[in-house]
């Protein structure tokens, strides 16, 4: 067995959940890098995959010192693509109070975080024997929802029409009348689980925006945050302060799909793609236009939604999930979110995430998810010893 060297946050039940798999495979505990200790330098992270080493890396996500040190990190990192995104100097950024569910910076947390990954896999690519099991630069992409979807685009993934950028309310308003779409999607391009993420509709005068930010205004300023509750915002003067707050900061827009129902629902598939077969699936069900689980919506068992759709319609879907893992060479499995529309006519990907493989309860033959990803580097293993 390959040494296992996991970059996570210590304590976090993604890390437990692995450690736990690990142990139920008879593999050794992996050895765990804090994000905190990679930001700042201090990890060695040469030592620890030195000799040859898995590296997984996990979610950065929930906790607040990483992500206020990516911030800073971001701070004097150039800016590419979203020069118009609120900034705020690396000193300040360290200092940032706790605002539950607040949206901070970002893309300067993007930025941030993009240049620690880069660092990473700099620092390793002289390593003898290192294999990442979701190579850093594929996680950059899927970090940012405009150039994984560029990504499967070429790949001939069957993705949503896209619109083009929006800096502004503006802006958005126009490029739905160039495209003659009066409903959109329109979503935070590196925001994750559902964060920023709008369903808009205009019909004459009229504006219908569904979301998960939570607008406060307060000093004469208008701050964002994440929450569980979705908001509709129909005040035109409400939807542009909701707007010009997250289009500077870089937004995927996208027309909107409706979705097949299951159960008088919308329903939408996560399926996880692992060494380049699909295996967990989950189905999630919805009353709104958002249907991620941790906005209390609720799942079923994917046999259910299987015995309704056409097997060729299916299997086509699956094909596509395929073909968006392998869009990213460098993950040994990538999440994919994707809907078939009414009637099980076609189907779109809606987006791929690097860190998607959190599906607690799910089992495929057996096996939970980070089971199934062991078991896969194990069947590579006997492979190679076979030929």
């Amino acid at each position: 067995m390959r040494r296992v060297v996991v970059v996570g946050n210590p304590g976090h039940k993604r890390v437990s959940f692995f450690q736990q798999a690990l142990a139920r495979r008879g593999w050794p505990p992996a050895g765990v890098v804090p994000w905190l200790d990679v930001i700042a330098g201090r990890d060695r992270l040469e030592d620890a995959a030195a000799g040859g080493a898995l590296i997984r890396l996990d979610s950065p996500g929930q906790d607040f010192e990483v992500e206020r040190r990516l911030i800073a990190r971001g701070a004097d990192e150039p800016e590419d693509e979203d020069a118009g995104a609120a900034a705020v100097p690396a000193d300040a950024a360290r200092e940032l109070p706790f605002e539950k569910g607040r949206l901070l910076y970002p893309r300067q947390w993007y930025r941030g975080f993009r240049a620690v990954l880069r660092s990473m896999e700099e620092r390793l690519a002289d390593v003898p024997g290192v294999r990442w099991l979701n190579r850093p630069a594929d996680v950059i992409d899927l970090f940012d929802k405009r150039r994984c979807q560029e990504r499967l685009a070429v790949a001939g993934v069957s993705i949503p029409a896209r619109l083009g950028p929006a800096r502004c309310y503006e802006e958005l308003l126009a490029r739905m009348r160039e495209a003659g779409r009066p409903r959109v999607f329109v979503k935070l391009a590196c925001g994750s689980s559902g964060s920023g993420v709008v369903a808009f509709a205009v019909g004459g005068p009229r504006v219908l925006a569904t979301t998960t930010v939570e607008l406060v205004r307060s000093g004469g300023r208008t701050r964002m945050f994440n929450s569980r509750r979705l908001r509709r915002y129909e005040n035109p003067a409400d939807v542009a302060a909701l707007f010009d707050g997250l289009c500077p900061e870089g937004v995927q827009v996208e027309e909107w799909v409706p979705k097949a129902g299951l159960r008088d629902r919308a329903c939408d598939l996560r399926v996880l793609v692992v060494g380049g077969s699909e295996r967990h699936a989950v189905v999630r069900l919805s009353q709104t236009p958002l249907t991620n689980l941790h906005l209390l919506n609720d799942r079923a068992d994917v046999a259910e939604l299987r015995a309704v759709v056409p097997v060729e319609k299916w299997e086509a879907a699956m094909a596509d999930c395929r073909r968006t893992a392998a869009a990213f060479p460098g993950c040994l499995h990538v999440g994919v979110d994707l809907a078939f529309t009414p009637g099980f006519r076609r189907h779109v990907v809606f987006e791929a995430n690097a860190f998607g493989d959190l599906l607690p309860g799910a089992l495929w033959n057996g096996l939970d998810t980070y089971e199934v990803e062991l078991a896969a580097l194990e069947s590579e293993v006997t492979s190679s010893g076979a030929s």
